[in-house]
C-alpha cells in the first residue's frame, strides 16, 4: 500500500508542463554569463601576473646597476651612474676606453650602457633614470620605466598599481601626447 502512494504522488500537474525546458535555458543563460565573467578574470589575471613580473625584473636589474656602482664606488661618488635623460628606447652606445687600463668614469660609462642594454632588452620600452641622492651621498635613486603590453596595443582600461606612476618629470618630458606613458617603479639603491 505505501509503494502505491509514493508512485501515486510523482505525477505530474498538466500545467507544469514544459516548465523544465524554460528552465535548462534560464540555466544555460546564467551559465554564459558566469563563464564571460571568468573569461575576463582570467585575463586581469594575466595582465597582473605580467605586470609582477616586469616589476620583479626591475628589482634585480636595479640591484645589478647597485652592484655595479659598489664596485666602482669612487666614479659613483662622482656622479659618474648619473643617468638623468629623458625616456628614450633607443640602444645605447658602449664607449670605448681611452687608454688601458679605463679610468673610472669610463668604467661607469660601460656600465651604464651595457645595463641600459639589458634593461631594454628584458622590459618592453625599458629605460631608467638613476640619479645619486644629494641629501646621502652614499644612496642612490633608481626608476626603471617600461610601456606596459597592454598599452602597446591601444587598450583603454589600465590597471593600476598604487606607486607606479611617479615618474620623475624630467625622466617623462617630451612624451608625445599620444605615445603610452610608461610605467615607472621607484627603487633606493643603498652603496
Amino acid at each position: 500500500m505505501m509503494i502505491e502512494h509514493c508512485v501515486r504522488g510523482a505525477k505530474r500537474a498538466p500545467r507544469e508542463a514544459g516548465a523544465s525546458l524554460l528552465e535548462v535555458l534560464i540555466a544555460i543563460l546564467i551559465m554564459s554569463f558566469g563563464l564571460l565573467a571568468l573569461g575576463g578574470l582570467t585575463a586581469a589575471a594575466q595582465q597582473y601576473v605580467k605586470m609582477a613580473q616586469f616589476q620583479s625584473l626591475g628589482m634585480l636589474l636595479s640591484s645589478e646597476l647597485g652592484e655595479r656602482m659598489r664596485a666602482n664606488v669612487r666614479a659613483f661618488e662622482a656622479g659618474s651612474y648619473n643617468k638623468t635623460a629623458a625616456y628614450s628606447t633607443a640602444t645605447a652606445t658602449v664607449p670605448p676606453c681611452s687608454a688601458s687600463p679605463c679610468t673610472i668614469a669610463e668604467v661607469a660609462a660601460i656600465d651604464l650602457a651595457k645595463w641600459t642594454n639589458e634593461l631594454r632588452g628584458q622590459l618592453p620600452g625599458g629605460d631608467a633614470f638613476v640619479r645619486r641622492d644629494a641629501v646621502n651621498p652614499l644612496a642612490a635613486d633608481v626608476w626603471i620605466l617600461w610601456i606596459d603590453p597592454d598599452l602597446q596595443v591601444g587598450a583603454t582600461e589600465k590597471l593600476e598599481v598604487v606607486g607606479a606612476n611617479d615618474c620623475p618629470a624630467a625622466a617623462v618630458s617630451g612624451i608625445a601626447a599620444s605615445a603610452p606613458k610608461p610605467r615607472c617603479m621607484y627603487y633606493r639603491i643603498s652603496i
